[in-house]
């Protein structure tokens, strides 16, 4: 029996130090030498100032900026009652701000993470005409950012556009 626990914690201290120590550092810094930018929390520098993450979504409350998905990520079931007064409810409130009728998914539903820094070319298209108005802008220059910021799925032909690089060109026009 002494033998057996003897190996038993031998086994457990190696184990200790390899997986919680060798092993941790040497995939930290692999992370580091490899992606260092992603390992670092893709963060967003402007003027020495980090402003935000490229693959974390934050909210843009203002309404001169693009507005991305829902932060507000539920466990409720698509079909439920209450999900659908969640979904109506946001879709009604970006139909008066945004003064349109249709109202793409992704504006009105959060992503499983609720984290998503993206949001369709369709979602980014229906904010236009507000944000020209907010920052008394044309609305061509607007969309042609959006243009240059455009991403393509590497699996499909969906399109899409990184909330918080929009936003950053919005403050360079």
């Amino acid at each position: 029996m002494k033998k057996i626990l003897g190996t038993q914690l031998r086994f457990l201290v190696i184990s200790i130090l390899f997986f919680g120590g060798l092993y941790t550092a040497v995939i930290t810094g692999v992370g580091q030498l490899l992606f260092s930018n992603q390992a670092n929390g893709s963060q967003r520098i402007v003027d020495g100032e980090i402003i935000g993450s490229t693959l974390i979504g934050q909210q843009f409350l203002q309404p001169g900026y693009f507005a991305g998905r829902s932060d507000a990520v539920s466990q409720l079931s698509p079909v439920s009652a209450e999900q659908e007064t969640l979904v109506s409810d946001r879709k009604t409130a970006l139909q008066r701000e945004n003064q349109i009728t249709e109202v793409p998914v992704d504006l009105v539903t959060a992503s499983a993470s609720g984290v998503d820094p993206h949001i369709t070319v369709a979602a980014a298209e229906v904010q236009v005409p507000r944000i020209a108005k907010e920052r008394n802008r044309k609305e061509t220059a607007i969309r042609a950012i959006i243009k240059e910021n455009t991403q393509k799925d590497w699996f499909s032909d969906r399109t899409f556009v990184n909330v918080l690089e929009l936003n950053l060109a919005l403050d360079k026009l």
